[in-house]
């Protein structure tokens, strides 16, 4: 990885957990740059061995048993993070992001609404003026529509393709909740305007579109931390 990425990715996980201080609750996301916060956290066990943690993954709930974290299950719990930390894919000017390059988009999604306060980290390579100029922005998919839901998205003109499997396994990637991945290679004007148009597909269960999610955006860069906020 380019040395100044990893820099700067380290300097905004060491910002970003002076905001989970007050939280006893935690949502966390999942991802390398999210991985790097609980890194962190765990260097500071005297403060966050006394908090509980609502994984957004199976990655990230090895992650956090690996580290010695309390784990909450969101299944049936009814407990909401106080605060959600999370990396994103892209962010524009507006805060609005792209994110699900770990096929975790819809249950991050679903913490990242659930909680009062959201913390996004990110490094300055993440910065974009138009969301999709550098990432697609991926829809998860119920594999039972994935077909009539390709070729809808094909006709609105927005590119797709089925993510698959590099390593280890034939075939699409299947998320911890059953379903695939499908990719829209296209730049978007309207991130809100497209999130709705894609939400009215039957077969789409969510997108990787997080409009006015964040409270708190984290920027590392080499030599300093900007925080912005909503």
């Amino acid at each position: 990885m380019n040395e100044s990425i990893e820099r700067a990715k380290e300097r905004a996980a060491e910002k970003a957990i002076e905001f989970l201080f007050d939280a006893k609750i935690i949502g966390v996301g999942t991802g390398s740059t999210v991985f790097k916060v609980l890194e962190k956290m765990h260097e500071r066990k005297d403060i966050f061995s006394n908090k509980s943690y609502i994984p957004s993954s199976h990655d990230t709930m090895i992650k956090l048993s690996s580290l010695g974290f309390k784990i909450i299950p969101s299944y049936f719990a009814n407990v909401k993070p106080e605060t959600y930390v999370d990396g994103a894919d892209e962010v524009d000017k507006n805060l609005n992001m792209v994110k699900g390059r770990g096929a975790a988009l819809f249950t991050e999604k679903i913490l990242a609404y659930f909680s009062k306060r959201r913390v996004f980290v990110i490094d300055y390579s993440k910065l974009v003026d138009t969301l999709g100029y550098k990432k697609p922005i991926p829809v998860e998919v119920v594999p039972y529509a994935a077909s009539y839901v390709f070729e809808e998205l094909r006709n609105m003109g927005l590119n797709p393709k089925i993510r698959y499997v590099k390593d280890g396994k034939d075939g699409p990637v299947i998320t911890d909740l059953g379903n695939i991945i499908i990719d829209l290679h296209v730049k978007v004007k309207d991130p809100s305007k497209l999130e709705l148009n894609l939400k009215k597909i039957p077969g789409i269960v969510e997108t990787g579109l997080f409009v006015k999610l964040a409270d708190i955006v984290i920027v590392g860069y080499p030599s300093k931390v900007e925080v912005l906020k909503r």
